[in-house]
């Protein structure tokens, strides 16, 4: 299990949004509206106050079904092995001068199409630094109906969290965008 280490001062802040549509969501005019909707978000302050718990993130989904209308809540994180992992994005924290953002593509947490053998893409996270991970995917039902995703990753490792925090540009990206047809 990783921990924050003592010396790293400051909290991890996690956002994660991610955008939904169907297959009959394909092309215009909704691949324009999608275009249209925001990669981050300002979080109100109960949300910043809930945040400074343990395990903890934030959490915002757009659906085609309601106009990509935003729903943003607070989601407390349940990974029993590891509190920072969220399946194909984890952050370790294996020196004291701060983090590594992790970004491993499988078929199970990201989708088609398939993208192996792909090695995992990392970067550092340092104090106040912004990293995104955005990526997409499609999944399918055994009754035939297709699920698109698109979903963003912003991390920050602050003493400072302020509301429009995810609203930076950020220091570095991982980007795993594939062609959705």
């Amino acid at each position: 299990m990783y921990t924050t280490p003592t010396t790293i001062p400051g909290l991890l802040y996690a956002q994660q949004v991610t955008i939904y549509w169907s297959k009959t969501g394909r092309g215009m005019p909704e691949a324009g509206q999608r275009a249209r909707c925001p990669l981050a978000f300002a979080l109100s302050a109960g949300d910043l106050a809930h945040l400074a718990r343990a395990n903890t993130y934030s959490s915002i989904v757009m659906w085609g079904r309601s106009a990509y209308r935003p729903e943003q809540s607070v989601e407390t994180h349940f990974r029993y092995y590891d509190p920072y992992d969220w399946g194909a994005v984890a952050v370790k924290f294996p020196h004291n001068e701060g983090a590594i953002v992790r970004y491993t593509y499988s078929t199970f947490h990201v989708g088609a199409p398939d993208r192996t053998p792909r090695p995992p893409l990392a970067c550092p996270l340092g104090p106040d630094e912004l990293v995104r991970v955005t990526y997409n995917g499609r999944f399918s039902s055994p009754l035939g109906e297709w699920r698109y995703e698109h979903t963003v990753f912003s991390f920050i490792l602050t003493e400072r969290p302020a509301p429009e925090m995810f609203l930076a540009e950020p220091v570095r990206q991982i980007e795993d965008l594939a062609d959705l047809r």
